[in-house]
């Protein structure tokens, strides 16, 4: 079936998740690209598959009944990318429990007010790459469903729990109790992640961009730590230093 109608009901629901609060109401998100798509397993749900009228022809995908063929001129508006690939995925949003998650060994990666998506793409496929068990964004942060978010990511996003929307406050209340050390990542402290040891148990927490990680976090932390930068550059970019930390987390 080829859908050439810009009012077909299915194309409509579709164009729709290209806005967050559609995302959030709905439940569903997109999936744009092959490499994206053959990441997602078997237990997330694909309610449908989107082909371009070329990428259906070359028969790179197979079909069933929840693939469908666009007109090109309607994958062109439901695609994000100035060049797609032409395979475009609808997929079910994962409900995580933070309690549960929080019980296995390993160190998780919160993230406070993270704003570019880039970034927290690149942090989740960080996290990810680094055997992280879990990692938590707050409100306010990027939308981890966003295109941009999506493509840093890499389908990261269907290896590891990623929690949206999340309190850090009731998060790291919970860690607490689940006797997990909290490192939090600030150019206050007087500890440098290469003198830091990280028990089993352990979270790192980074902050906003620019503004790092509030107060109130701070103090909850159970240590500050930093990265030596022996150059003459002030920082590091959000996700360069996430990732340089839970690099050397990874060691232990």
């Amino acid at each position: 079936m080829i859908i050439e109608s810009p009012q077909n009901k299915i194309f409509k629901e579709a164009m729709l998740l290209k806005d967050k609060k559609h995302r959030q109401k709905s439940g569903f998100f997109l999936v744009e690209g092959k490499k994206q798509i053959e990441e997602i397993n078997d237990r997330w749900n694909i309610k449908h598959i989107f082909l371009s009228r070329g990428f259906a022809e070359k028969k790179l995908y197979p079909k069933d009944k929840k693939t469908f063929t666009l007109s090109d001129s309607l994958f062109g508006k439901l695609a994000s990318t100035e060049t797609p690939q032409g395979i475009i995925a609808v997929v079910e949003k994962k409900d995580y429990n933070a309690e549960t998650v929080l019980k296995e060994n390993g160190f998780f990666a919160v993230l406070e007010n993270i704003q570019d998506p880039g970034n927290l793409g690149t942090i989740i496929r960080s996290a990810d790459a680094f055997g992280a068990k879990a990692v938590f964004v707050s409100k306010g942060s990027a939308d981890i469903y966003s295109d941009k978010t999506m493509r840093s990511a890499m389908g990261s996003i269907f290896h590891i729990p990623v929690i949206a929307e999340t309190d850090i406050e009731n998060v790291l209340e919970i860690m607490k109790k689940e006797s997990i050390k909290i490192f939090a990542a600030s150019l206050d402290a007087q500890t440098y992640l290469k003198d830091t040891f990280f028990p089993k148990k352990s979270a790192v927490v980074i902050g906003n961009e620019s503004k790092g990680l509030s107060a109130k976090t701070q103090k909850t932390a159970d240590n500050l730590v930093k990265i030596d930068i022996p150059g003459k550059a002030e920082s590091l970019n959000a996700a360069i230093a996430a990732s340089i930390i839970m690099y050397r987390i990874s060691l232990k």
